[in-house]
């Protein structure tokens, strides 16, 4: 399933179980920089106004399942503005182990968190395959909250399912959020997923306020090339958060490889 693997950014994280030459092939024949630009725009229930975010991004394949990931983030919420680093870090460590290493920082955070920190390792415990844990501390102003992943994914055919359980540690309570992701990849390197999600999350009321709240998502994503070298890039959303506000969103992004 080669396809799924043709871009640098799913090159640096392709699943453990494609044989390393099958790996190495692709990513011989792939141009190894990435360039996106993307927007997104959220409308709120309780007539807020609309969030929106901007990005730039840029990904550099340095090999097989090797990559690094920059993105430079704006964003408009609650009437005011931020802006946002977001880096990533992807390597093997062994033939069946990944790492992915995850950071941000926010120089005003005004809401968006101060910095972030996550770890993640991935590993293919058997043909198509991949258990993932992983740990990821968040600071905010005046909150900071940890949070865990749990795993599993399996490939079969032109399609993978997911299932993981986040428990999160904030505001002096322990809870958690599930959530089912369903992948199906078509023509040379298309892909478009749905997931779901429920729980307890931690949620922005305000500028101000960080709160638990029982969060469900909807969301459907995908990218499809329409040349060689260029793709479009999509994400609907519906989320309900807690009693205090439903959002609906839509992100649409343009991507280059050279």
């Amino acid at each position: 399933m080669l396809k799924k693997i043709a871009s640098p950014l799913l090159l640096a994280t392709a699943p453990l179980w494609f044989s390393q030459a099958a790996l190495a092939q692709a990513a011989a024949a792939t141009p190894p920089n990435t360039l996106e630009m993307s927007h997104d725009q959220q409308n709120l229930s309780n007539n807020s106004p609309d969030w929106r975010e901007t990005a730039l991004r840029y990904n550099r394949s340095l090999g097989v399942r090797h990559g690094l990931d920059l993105t430079v983030l704006q964003a408009s919420r609650f009437g005011l503005n931020d802006e946002q680093l977001l880096l990533s870090y992807v390597r093997p460590l062994s033939d069946r182990v990944g790492l992915t290493a995850d950071a941000s920082a926010s120089p005003g955070h005004n809401f968006l968190p101060q910095r972030s920190l996550a770890l993640t390792l991935d590993y293919g415990f058997a043909p198509a395959w991949l258990a993932y844990v992983g740990l990821k501390n968040t600071r905010y102003t005046d909150t900071t909250i940890e949070q865990g992943l749990l795993m599993v994914e399996r490939y079969i055919g032109a399609f993978s399912v997911a299932a993981a359980w986040r428990p999160v540690q904030a505001l002096g309570t322990a809870t958690s959020s599930h959530e089912l992701r369903g992948s199906y990849y078509y023509g040379d390197k298309n892909s478009i997923t749905l997931l779901v999600s429920d729980g307890q999350e931690s949620t922005q009321i305000n500028s101000n306020q960080i709160s638990l709240a029982n969060v469900s998502t909807t969301a459907l994503y995908g990218r499809h090339w329409i040349s060689r070298d260029w793709a479009l890039t999509y994400a609907l959303n519906s989320t309900r958060q807690g009693d205090f506000y439903t959002r609906n969103g839509l992100r649409f992004g343009v991507q280059h490889i050279f």
